[in-house]
């Protein structure tokens, strides 16, 4: 049987009527793991732990998707008013999985604020907005399949094995960023204006995250393909 995936959520809150309150997901993240041998589960945000539990004792591995950026409040911050979406329905729920992913040594993909959340539960720090620091776009108009700037991955890296590359374009929808990687992780890429792009565990069989979206460049470049085979073969193992 391929292995399971499960792929988290993303949160729409309606405050005006709560029965139009919905979860939601592009597409891409799901045909990522489809078209690359495994089984995409979505994992319903829910607030009851053993719930939450179970979906990891059910789950292979793990893929975090973007959506909105990581509530301030989990930094003892204001809200930032340029911030698209600050749930902390969401963000418990995410904080929760990823902590039981990290004890279990769970394969593990996070993508833009996926990223961003496991560095959170892990116990890094995050800058929650990046206006005024580059001049790089990082919340690109182009279309989500266009990459727009290079990254540069460090050499030896899990990133660097994978892509078989030290220089690459990515594309990018983010105003947050990871500022220091937590303990027993390290930062792997960089966009060209020092801004962390992935980082991976130092402690963990496979754990990546990652700022961009890899997920819509597969049809244009192949080679985005190798982080979801290798995230499938790793969870394979875990079976």
């Amino acid at each position: 049987m391929r292995p399971i995936i499960g792929i988290n959520c993303a949160f729409f809150d309606d405050t005006e009527d709560p029965t139009k309150k919905k979860l939601h997901l592009y597409k891409p993240y799901i045909e990522a793991i489809e078209n690359n041998g495994g089984i995409p589960l979505l994992l319903p945000i829910v607030e009851d732990k053993e719930i939450i539990d179970y979906y990891l004792s059910t789950v292979d591995g793990l893929l975090l998707t973007g959506g909105g950026g990581l509530h301030p409040k989990f930094q003892g911050m204001d809200p930032l008013p340029d911030l698209k979406e600050q749930n902390p329905v969401r963000h418990q729920f995410d904080i929760t999985l990823v902590t039981g992913a990290l004890k279990n040594d769970l394969p593990t993909v996070g993508i833009c604020r996926g990223h961003q959340t496991i560095n959170a539960a892990a116990g890094g720090t995050l800058t929650l907005s990046i206006t005024g620091l580059t001049d790089i776009t990082h919340n690109q108009a182009e279309p989500r399949d266009t990459a727009t700037h290079a990254i540069n991955i460090k050499q030896g890296s899990l990133l660097s094995e994978l892509l078989n590359q030290d220089q690459i374009m990515v594309n990018s929808f983010h105003q947050q960023v990871v500022a220091s990687p937590a303990p027993g992780f390290q930062a792997s890429a960089w966009s060209q204006d020092g801004l962390v792009e992935a980082m991976e565990s130092t402690n963990h069989n496979f754990i990546l995250g990652l700022q961009f979206h890899p997920e819509t460049l597969t049809q244009t470049d192949p080679v985005w393909n190798n982080i979801f085979t290798r995230l499938i073969a790793e969870a394979a193992k875990s079976k």
